[in-house]
């Protein structure tokens, strides 16, 4: 059998003598000297596909050992010359990428961008500017929501821009919102990009609230950032009273002490409490807006940043003293007490009053400076108060902190709130308009139409 086997081999090698294989058949490198020529210039992984192939030729000793062995070297080639070209590109776009990099978004960008791959047509995906990136993610790039607003008037100013009413849909079925306008450049010259994120950040997760503003969408274009929030159609605190009747003060103090507690147990202190920032919707019940000064704070925890508006600031506060959240209780007292007497808490630091420019004179060489009282801390008209109405503000006007009402379970405990349905103010189903009378009301709120201008026809 074994020589039958080699003369048919003999046999089918001189019907082709092309691929004649002698019975000692050679080595695939003696046989194919040119290949073993190129093989010397190959780059270390083609030299060990060559040396697998010799490996299987000289196991291999059948009449297709030629054929296996070109197709080998083809696929070799092609290989090669497949790496050599993407290796080529991948330099080329690594250098482009190095010469912008501009920020993780704009990285982002070049990858979705297909001008990185010459075989496709081109779909170019701009990396942001540096104004827009350190704004990302909280506040996306949004021109489109900027046609859907018509600028009806001038509200207010702010730290770092001004407020605007603005209608959206058509008037049979508009509906208006409260556009927070600030701009980019003092934002960052001033520091306050991580506390206009936190102020967002809170307006989302607690706007829920029945006594919380809600802030229902926010974006940036490429000088302006937009927070656009609930419009209160009744204005400011003051803006529409003169006198509160007692009624009318123990359910305005309930509903901002239900904001606070509320804030307070989700590890919010809010720092800045103050007539312009509680706003009236169309019943007239309270909202709390602008969470500017806000910051994420747990109960039990103090800090130390001097901030608020100062008529309204906690005598801690202005002694450079740690402090906690009984500052917005503080703050809460005096807005009661101007509800009550229409006049601020008499004490020492009373001739800094609308001198916000010499707050630093509080503090002297980073050291807490002791505030003293004056003998009478109300005003004389408390005297002409309910019992209950001066039990109020004495409480919540205590210089200490730790005698001061702190939470909403100390006031439910006073005797203002004696036998109160908690219940019934939670559900806004105490209407403030059965206690407002002719006397209190000073009327209607007037304010600079602006002829419903369009964002495009608008100068920011």
């Amino acid at each position: 059998m074994g020589n039958a086997n080699s003369s048919a081999i003999f046999l089918q090698s001189e019907a082709k003598p092309a691929c004649a294989i002698p019975e000692q058949s050679l080595s695939p490198v003696q046989q194919f000297p040119e290949f073993a020529a190129s093989s010397k210039k190959e780059s270390s992984g083609s030299r060990a596909s060559s040396r697998q192939i010799r490996r299987s030729a000289s196991i291999d000793e059948d009449g297709g050992v030629f054929n296996r062995l070109s197709e080998s070297f083809q696929r070799i080639s092609r290989s090669l010359s497949c790496t050599a070209l993407d290796t080529t590109g991948h330099s080329q776009r690594q250098r482009h990428r190095n010469l912008r990099p501009w920020s993780r978004v704009s990285r982002r960008r070049w990858h979705e961008s297909t001008l990185a791959n010459e075989h496709l047509l081109s779909k170019t995906c701009w990396p942001v500017t540096k104004a827009e990136s350190l704004f990302l993610p909280h506040f996306p790039v949004d021109s489109i929501a900027e046609s859907q607003y018509a600028v009806v008037e001038h509200i207010a100013n702010g730290a770092f821009g001004k407020v605007y009413k603005v209608r959206a849909g058509e008037r049979t079925t508009a509906a208006d919102y409260a556009l927070k306008v600030l701009s980019k450049s003092e934002i960052i010259n001033s520091g306050a990009i991580g506390q206009l994120r936190d102020e967002v950040d809170i307006q989302t997760i607690c706007g829920h609230h029945p006594f919380l503003a809600r802030c229902v969408r926010f974006w940036q274009n490429k000088k302006k950032v937009f927070l656009l929030s609930d419009y209160l159609s009744n204005g400011e605190l003051f803006q529409k009273f003169t006198k509160f009747p007692h009624e009318l003060v123990r359910l305005y103090v309930a509903e901002i002490a239900l904001a606070l507690d509320f804030l307070h147990q989700a590890g919010i202190i809010h720092r800045d409490l103050k007539p312009e920032n509680v706003l009236l919707d169309e019943d007239f019940h309270v909202r709390l807006i602008d969470f500017g000064f806000a910051r994420w704070l747990s109960i039990g925890t103090r800090t130390r940043t001097i901030c608020g508006t100062l008529q309204y600031m906690a005598p801690e506060i202005l002694a450079g003293e740690p402090y906690g959240h009984a500052i917005d209780w503080w703050a809460l007292g005096v807005l009661a007490c101007r509800m009550y007497t229409g006049e601020y808490p008499s004490l020492d630091y009373s001739a800094y009053l609308n001198k916000s420019d010499q707050i630093d004179k509080l503090i002297e060489h980073g050291r807490p400076r002791k505030l003293s009282t004056s003998k009478k801390l109300l005003p004389s008209s408390v005297d002409g108060l309910p019992p209950e109405g001066q039990d109020l503000l004495k409480r919540l006007l205590e210089i200490k902190p730790q005698y001061r009402i702190r939470s909403l379970l100390q006031l439910q405990r006073i005797g203002l709130y004696k036998n109160y349905d908690w219940d019934l103010v939670r559900k806004k189903q105490i209407l403030p308009r059965n206690m407002i009378n002719v006397e209190s009301a000073s009327g209607t709120i007037e304010q600079g139409s602006l002829a419903d201008k369009s964002f495009a026809e608008f100068d920011w």
